[in-house]
């Protein structure tokens, strides 16, 4: 079914095309609440009917169309799939296909600029694309489970691809459609809509960020994290949603389609721009003149219009690149976080992104009764630059909270005597069956260190001292194990990514040292129905995880079945753990000494709060005034450029992520999170001289009536609701 895809009637004289420039974070303010009769700019409010238009809607006690009540239904399951899909992502790709920290914040960021460019091709049929958007969402659970998958990262990326252009596709035209569904007669109702429609994104999208991870880490699938199952139940919903829309087929008004504004915008600027560099002699005073004999003298005046306030998006995109980094770094981060939450349970890594919906209900009220009116008198583009320095704090909190879990080499020594290690200017000594304190070099990717251990004061050995060499990579966390065999001092090196197990279990990792006797690999079984099977001696760690109990670890041969060591062991919620099978130094057979590898969490998820809160007022000053000071200051006629430049910006953002990423300037993400702030910081000063030069307009020139606001969805829907009026009064 096509549903014509086109924008609502305007209301008051004109039209807005559905295209997909219109798709924006966030909607946008009503125009006649931006300006008033003083011609001075005001904050828009959030209704105080809002919440008593959301209970008329649930209880069925309005005059809607019969129609809204699929499109509204459409909308929730479609954020929910999307938002519960995006809240596990980056959790997937470090943890299923073991992508690298950066890699995976590459990946998850070009998905995130794909969905923000894709609506740039124009709005598509919402239920064809849907479907489209819907088969993503079955790839990427399907090959999520491990038999079928393989753990390989083509099924899922393809299935992102198409995500990307099914969201880009059907972004632009849901609420636009929904306003279509109104006659004119009943355009009191339509902020009744809308309050309703952006309720049913958030709680869409809030339930989804807790409920999909905690699917996730609580469910086992093939004894690893049931990512097909948090991936299928979205799938499911997108399935929902599209037989909600597909039943509602029936009842839809349906408004023939207007042309693209951006599109003649756009042919308009190349056009001035080809006759200002190909005429010679003649001059004008502004050089969009130059489109003036093709051109009609008001669309050339509205896009001057434009410009100016274009030049002010420049610097945004920085803003952008450290938002977003909410769905990858913070959630990397909190995974090398303590989830423990007391009463409130475990809390999941990728469930801290709810407190930026949270905390967007909770602070709007604060901002609308507080701070907005403390905040009336500086212009718009000021509480912008407050806005962007708030979110330089935040990561400046995020850096500094990075420093207290962050680490990276520890020495195991075996050895009944003391050990010394030198490693660049730092030397340390390690006790008898002891291990070193965690060592945090400042080395760049694959440094290699040369570290020298000492053990002179130990029994008679043909050799007691020697030379090693460590590769450091990023993200990768070491354990240099000293051990005797045949009367001299040995070393072997464990690498393992850095991030704990999750929340609620433990990681157990085997390694098996030179024992005396023909076996070469090795059993070992953990109680009953659990065994880690040929593990090789001085090979790769073997591990396994488990639940933080007590278990017996048995160590047998692979091929003979003898049985070397049994000892009793206990491992503690969120630590990972190494267990060394090694000849006992004084010869009475085999023994197993466990050590701490990373040490069980013991820096609360909690803490990660402040910088969310501090993040989440940023975004509220800096997103809702955007928009608030676009508007006012272009000409209405401009709106679906101004979408398509804010949308721009957002992408230009997540790009800025993937390039850093994939460079990998800093091997220490400490460093990482203080040179984002550093960066925002600067980029503030720039644009606060900006706006000091910028002149504002009273009242902009228009090629049309002032319009009722059709607001769009994007990843930033909590904010929409900050950006009701009182429209309606009902």
């Amino acid at each position: 079914m096509s549903d014509q895809n086109s924008a609502p009637s305007n209301r008051r004289g004109s039209q807005i095309s559905c295209t997909g420039s219109e798709i924006f974070r966030p909607p946008p303010p009503n125009y006649d609440a931006i300006e008033s009769p003083a011609k001075e700019t005001v904050i828009p409010k959030i209704s105080g009917k809002f919440w008593g238009r959301v209970r008329k809607f649930l209880l069925c006690k309005n005059n809607f169309p019969s129609s809204i009540y699929y499109i509204v239904g459409n909308e929730f399951c479609e954020r929910f799939s999307y938002y519960g899909m995006k809240a596990i992502l980056i959790m997937f790709l470090t943890g299923m296909l073991d992508y690298t920290d950066s890699t995976a914040t590459a990946i998850f960021h070009s998905f995130s600029m794909l969905c923000y460019l894709t609506p740039l091709l124009g709005a598509m049929t919402i239920l064809y694309v849907s479907m489209v958007y819907c088969m993503g969402n079955l790839i990427v659970s399907i090959t999520s489970i491990s038999p079928i998958g393989q753990k390989k990262a083509i099924g899922p990326i393809i299935g992102l691809f198409l995500i990307a252009l099914g969201t880009g596709g059907i972004k632009p035209c849901v609420s636009a459609f929904g306003g279509d569904q109104f006659t004119a007669d009943q355009s009191h109702l339509l902020q009744s809509f809308f309050s309703v429609f952006y309720f049913a994104i958030n709680a869409g999208s809030l339930l989804s960020m807790l409920i999909t991870p905690a699917l996730r880490g609580d469910v086992t699938c093939f004894h690893d994290d049931c990512y097909p199952l948090a991936f299928g139940v979205p799938a499911f919903l997108m399935i929902m949603a599209i037989v909600l829309f597909w039943l509602g087929r029936h009842k839809y008004k349906r408004v023939p389609q207007t042309g693209n504004v951006v599109w003649q915008v756009l042919k308009a600027i190349a056009y001035a721009l080809k006759r200002k560099i190909t005429t010679k002699g003649e001059k004008k005073t502004h050089w969009m003149d130059w489109a003036g004999d093709a051109y009609d003298i008001q669309l050339i005046q509205d896009i001057k219009a434009l410009c100016r306030v274009l030049f002010m998006f420049l610097p945004l995109p920085v803003f952008w690149t450290l938002f977003d980094q909410q769905g990858s770094r913070w959630v990397l981060q909190a995974g090398q976080m303590d989830g423990n939450a007391g009463f409130l349970g475990i809390i999941k890594p990728d469930q801290m992104q709810a407190l930026n919906a949270l905390f967007i209900i909770l602070l709007i009220p604060l901002f609308e009764a507080v701070v907005y009116p403390l905040l009336k008198r500086p212009k718009p583009l000021k509480r912008m630059a407050a806005g962007m320095f708030l979110a330089s704090v935040a990561f400046l909190f995020a850096g500094f909270l990075q420093m207290k879990i962050q680490a990276n080499v520890q020495v195991l020594n075996t050895l009944h005597c003391p050990v010394t290690v030198a490693m660049e200017n730092k030397s340390i000594k390690v006790d008898p069956q002891g291990h070193s304190t965690n060592q945090q070099l400042s080395t760049t990717i694959n440094t290699t260190l040369r570290l020298t251990a000492q053990s002179a004061t130990c029994y008679s050995m043909s050799r007691n001292t020697f030379n090693t060499s460590l590769d450091l990579q990023e993200k990768n966390w070491y354990n240099l194990i000293v051990y005797q065999f045949e009367n001299q001092i040995f070393e072997h090196t464990v690498r393992q990514n850095i991030h704990p197990p999750l929340a609620g279990k433990s990681r157990l990792c085997t390694v098996i040292l030179p024992l005396a006797g023909d076996d070469k690999t090795f059993d070992v079984s953990l109680g009953k129905n659990r065994k880690q099977e040929n593990v090789v001696v001085l090979g790769e760690p073997r591990c396994t995880v488990i639940p933080a109990e007590g278990y017996e670890l048995k160590v047998q041969g692979s091929n003979s079945s003898k049985e070397y060591a049994t000892r009793d062991i206990a491992v503690r919620n969120g630590g990972s753990y190494i267990a060394v099978v090694q000849e006992s130094n004084d010869n009475e057979g085999v023994k197993v000494t466990l050590y701490e590898d990373l040490p069980p969490r013991n820096v609360s998820i909690l803490y990660q709060i402040p910088q969310y809160f501090v993040i989440t007022s940023g975004e509220i000053l800096f997103s809702v005034t955007g928009l608030e000071f676009a508007y006012s200051q272009a000409p209405t006629s401009m709106k679906s450029c101004l979408q398509a430049a804010w949308l721009m910006t957002v992408a230009f953002g997540n790009l800025i992520v993937v390039v850093e990423a994939e460079s990998r300037l800093f091997s220490n993400q400490t460093t990482e999170f203080f040179f984002f702030s550093a960066m925002l910081f600067a980029v503030m000063l720039v644009f606060m001289v900006m706006s000091f030069f910028y002149q504002y307009v009273d009242s902009p020139s228009a090629s049309s009536e002032a319009v009722v606001p059709v607001p769009v969805d994007t990843s930033d829907d909590k904010v929409g609701i900050a950006q009701m009026d009182e429209l309606a009064q009902i």
